[in-house]
């Protein structure tokens, strides 16, 4: 083996590796002292791991905390499941309604929009008939321009600055 097998060195210190991968390691490592010391300090480290770990201790009601965990985290997840029926449902309820009255509804829709084109024709027919109102029209699509140009360069001068 020619190169270092330092990511196999892991494996080999779990006892992962197949036979013949872990023959290939040891042969390596009667030759290879920076791999020999490596391996020791993953054996050091696996040591004061356990150690470490073997000194921690749970709180004495941890198990009933995580049950309680447990327990909250599946009534979430049916409250959520309840909703989504909610939802499904709704859809569903509106679905059959615009079954059974699409075609009514579509028509009130159209005949709406009609009569709001109609009556819009109208109002400028009207404006455009009396010259006052159309004069007044004009100074006040004026005033608005106006305004909303000042309002625009007082915007740009604020981002600016």
């Amino acid at each position: 083996m020619t190169k270092h097998p330092k990511e196999q060195l892991s494996a080999y210190l779990d006892d992962e590796l197949t036979q013949d991968e872990r023959r290939e390691i040891e042969e390596h490592l009667e030759t290879c002292e920076s791999c020999q010391a490596l391996l020791e300090d993953m054996v050091d480290n696996k040591y004061e791991l356990v150690q470490t770990f073997g000194h921690i201790q749970a709180p004495m009601d941890f198990e009933v905390r995580v049950m309680q965990s447990i327990g909250a985290e599946e009534e979430r997840i049916s409250a959520g499941k309840g909703r989504i029926f909610a939802l499904l449902l709704a859809l569903l309820t509106l679905g059959v309604f615009y079954l059974l009255t699409g075609a009514v509804i579509g028509k009130l829709i159209h005949g709406w929009s009609k009569l709001m084109i109609t009556l819009i024709y109208a109002a400028s027919h009207f404006i455009l008939s009396v010259p006052v109102l159309t004069g007044g029209t004009i100074l006040l699509s004026l005033a608005i321009l106006v305004t909303s140009l000042i309002s625009l360069k007082r915007l740009l001068q604020a981002s600016a600055s």
